[in-house]
């Protein structure tokens, strides 16, 4: 028979053995990681911050960058970056918990919250929820998106917007569809956006630097967002982000973001979210706006995430965020090396003929447009490597055109990481 304290000796030797194993694995991949990252950081293609897990601990975490470039502070761990469009799943945890509440039902009308809202006895709160209200993606020029608004307000000029196309019969994603949902959970509590925020979402995460956008306080440890040019790093137009309440206006760390996540996985926001955001075993949420780009991914039983932020809007983003996913596996990395192509002079004589919109096979559209001797598809500028084609720096993406017998330009191929979109001319 084997005593206690022989089994205790023999279950200490086994932990004594395994646990440097494991902290060796560990330092491996955060080499690794660190190699990857700063690998972009290092030729000016990424500023940010990264955290990394495995079986549910933090094992790497730090911040590359300039915060801001005018005064080269550096970006730290704790700095504030916007995470885009991973506001909308937050949102979706308000409406979930109001729902326990019985302060909101998912059948509700939108005429029950905001009575004038056009069309709003055809839209409920579900089709808001499921992108499946026809409320229009944006609703003002970009010009505009620089001033402050209240929830109220952009109500005011949603109503003003022509739906997409008719509510309930197809999904059209919305940063619209969610700033209506804001306002709606704000009329069905009493409360404003950022409480619900910090009540439902921020306090049980323990997320502790994340906060709703507002343009007229100061933002401690707020990072500038960045473009990526030819001429290195540029500044952003300047936004002020509560157009996007409720969609895209929050600011947060990569380990806040981080724990938000884990919250969804453990749980901790209920079944619904669970479900809805974690089904097939990982939860993963991405959001771009402006300069600003995050990811957060974890694995349902958390056997590895990590989290990505940056006030940098670049590919080297997305070369990171797979590379990381592959480290974190114990997978080869697919993306090695990369070079950015040779910027040329313009070699295309008719360049105002690529103008135009080119309706995409997945039913987006891009928008062509030549200002200042240089093609933009929104803020993206397009930079000739050829004849033909051209490359931009926000997704480190090939975009080549294809012309008819007529040697007219009709088509469009915008080729990067993990991605290939095709559109044809109107």
């Amino acid at each position: 028979m084997i005593r206690f304290g022989k089994i205790a000796a023999l279950a200490l030797a086994a932990a004594v053995i395994l646990f440097p194993a494991i902290l060796s694995a560990q330092t491996s991949k955060a080499q690794q990681i660190d190699e990857l990252v700063r690998r972009f950081a290092d030729e000016g293609y990424f500023a940010g911050s990264v955290v990394a897990s495995e079986n549910g601990e933090v094992f790497y975490e730090k911040a590359f960058g300039l915060a801001n470039a005018d005064f080269k502070i550096p970006n730290k761990p704790d700095t504030r970056i916007g995470i885009a469009s991973i506001t909308k799943p937050m949102t979706g945890v308000i409406l979930s918990k109001l729902i326990d509440e019985k302060k909101v039902a998912m059948t509700d009308k939108l005429s029950k919250f905001i009575p004038d809202f056009p069309r709003g006895e055809d839209i409920t709160v579900e089709m808001l929820y499921r992108h499946r209200a026809g409320v229009p993606h944006r609703v003002m020029p970009a010009e505009m998106e620089a001033s402050p608004y209240t929830s109220e307000q952009m109500i005011e000029k949603i109503k003003q917007a022509k739906l997409d196309f008719e509510p309930g019969v197809q999904r059209g994603y919305s940063s619209g569809g969610y700033t209506v949902l804001a306002r709606v959970l704000e009329i069905a509590s009493g409360k404003t956006y950022a409480e619900l925020l910090d009540k439902y979402v921020f306090a049980p995460a323990g997320m502790t630097d994340s906060l709703d956008f507002q343009g007229e306080p100061i933002m401690e440890r707020r990072a500038q967002d960045y473009l990526l040019s030819s001429n290195g790093m540029i500044n952003a137009a300047l936004k002020d982000y509560s157009f996007l309440i409720g969609a895209g206006s929050v600011f947060s760390t990569a380990r806040d973001t981080y724990r938000f996540a884990e919250a969804v996985v453990d749980g901790k926001y209920g079944e619904m979210i669970l479900t809805d955001y974690a089904a097939d075993g990982v939860f993963d949420a991405s959001g771009r706006t402006n300069g600003h780009r995050a990811y957060v991914e974890l694995a349902k039983e958390k056997k590895y995430g990590f989290a990505v932020l940056s006030n940098l809007s670049s590919g080297a983003f997305d070369i990171i965020t797979q590379g990381l996913r592959e480290i974190l596996k114990g997978e080869d990395l697919s993306v090695n090396d990369f070079r950015v192509p040779k910027i040329i002079p313009n070699p295309n004589k008719d360049l105002p003929d690529f103008a135009g919109r080119y309706d995409r096979d997945d039913g987006g559209a891009f928008n062509i447009v030549l200002r200042d001797g240089y093609l933009y598809s929104a803020n993206i500028q397009l930079l000739p490597t050829k004849p033909d084609c051209f490359f931009e720096y926000s997704f480190f993406a090939e975009v080549c055109f294809g012309r008819n017998d007529a040697d007219k330009v009709n088509t469009i191929v915008w080729k990067g990481f993990g991605f290939e979109l095709k559109g044809t001319k109107q």
